[in-house]
C-alpha cells in the first residue's frame, strides 16, 4: 500500500514532523463522494421536476417544463464550449464531440467517441447512463429522458452554428432508454447549399 507524507502544524505536529497518508484510500474517498454529489445532481434534477409541476398552469404538460429546462441548461453548456473551439481547425466536429464526452463523463456517463467516415463525421456512444435509472426511481417517463437529452445537445449545436456561423447537425440513432443497449449519436457538418 502506498503512503506519502506530509506535514501537518495545523494538526498538532511539530514543524518537520510527518503524518502517513494513504493515498489510495484517499482518492477512494474522493471518487466515492464524487459519484454521491453526482446522484444528488440527478436526484435533485428530478426533485425539481416534480416541484414544478406541481406549481405549474393547468396547461402546461410535463415535457414542456422539462424541454425548456433542458434549453437553458443547453445555452449554458454551449458558453462553456465555445472557448474549446476552434472552428478553423480540421478537428472542429471531434472537437465538439469531445466536448460532450467530456460534459458526460463528468456526469459518471461512460462515453466515447467512435470514427465517421472523414473528419466531418464523428459519433458519440454511451454505453452506461445513469439518467434513465433516476428518471424511472422519480416515474418520468423514458421517453422525456430521451427528449430531455436531445434538447439539451441540440441547443448547444444550435448556439454554437450561430457563433461560429457553421452547419453542424447531431442525430440521436439509439437511445438507452428506449431500450437500445446504447445511446448514439451522429455530429456531422452538413454541406452549405
Amino acid at each position: 500500500m502506498p503512503f506519502t507524507t506530509v506535514t501537518e502544524p495545523e494538526l498538532g505536529f511539530e514543524d518537520g514532523e510527518q503524518m502517513p497518508v494513504d493515498s489510495e484510500k484517499e482518492i477512494r474517498k474522493l471518487m466515492n463522494k464524487f459519484e454521491a454529489l453526482g446522484n444528488i445532481t440527478r436526484a435533485t434534477w428530478y426533485e425539481w421536476r416534480e416541484a414544478a409541476i406541481e406549481c405549474s398552469r393547468p396547461e402546461f404538460e410535463p415535457i414542456d417544463l422539462v424541454l425548456k429546462a433542458w434549453e437553458v441548461v443547453g445555452h449554458d453548456t454551449a458558453k462553456a464550449y465555445f472557448t474549446m473551439l476552434d472552428v478553423s481547425k480540421p478537428s472542429y466536429i471531434k472537437d465538439i464531440a469531445q466536448c460532450i464526452v467530456n460534459s458526460s463523463t463528468m456526469m459518471g456517463e461512460d462515453a466515447k467517441l467512435l470514427p465517421g467516415e472523414n473528419e466531418d463525421e464523428i459519433y458519440v456512444q454511451w454505453d452506461r447512463c445513469p439518467w434513465p435509472e433516476f428518471a424511472r426511481r422519480y416515474g418520468a417517463p423514458m421517453e422525456e429522458d430521451v427528449q430531455g437529452c436531445d434538447m439539451w445537445f441540440q441547443t448547444v449545436i444550435k448556439d454554437i452554428n450561430a457563433l461560429f456561423n457553421t452547419n453542424v447537425k447531431l442525430e440521436t440513432l439509439k437511445a438507452i432508454p428506449r431500450g437500445d443497449g446504447v445511446c448514439l449519436r451522429r455530429i456531422s457538418k452538413e454541406k452549405k447549399e
